[in-house]
């Protein structure tokens, strides 16, 4: 039997979450492509190490957490607000640390020939 995926942010991180996102949905979509601008930014997966490849993931999840709590700071009971700020600002700081650590700024990916180069693109365009 296959594996039932999520189709929902994991309350707490797990390395591999993305893979055991439920791909139909528009959260995993999102992620995974904010995963692999991410990655292509800093040179492409093919060129960071593991841990790289965790803080990556890490850093999505971090984000999609964040905006979480920010539609729950806009739409919810101004009692909560003062205690969802102080969650956002730790995760903030959180996700600045994360970024600081996999670099700010973008790598040129490294490519081997003009037609991997072609294949690898047609293929990206090709996915739903």
């Amino acid at each position: 039997m296959r594996e039932k995926k999520s189709k929902t942010l994991p309350i707490k991180y797990s390395k591999g979450f993305l893979d055991k996102l439920d791909g139909r949905t528009e959260l995993a979509q999102h992620l995974h492509a904010a995963y692999t601008e991410l990655t292509d930014d800093l040179g492409g997966t093919d060129s960071l190490s593991h841990v790289k490849k965790v803080l990556a993931e890490k850093f999505c999840w971090l984000s999609a957490i964040l905006r979480g709590i920010e539609l729950q700071i806009a739409e919810g009971d101004k009692d909560d607000a003062g205690e969802l700020l102080a969650k956002w600002i730790q995760g903030l700081n959180s996700l600045t640390g994360l970024a600081r650590s996999l670099g700010l700024e973008r790598k040129a990916k490294r490519l081997d020939d003009l037609q991997s180069y072609v294949s690898s693109k047609s293929k990206r365009r090709a996915r739903p």
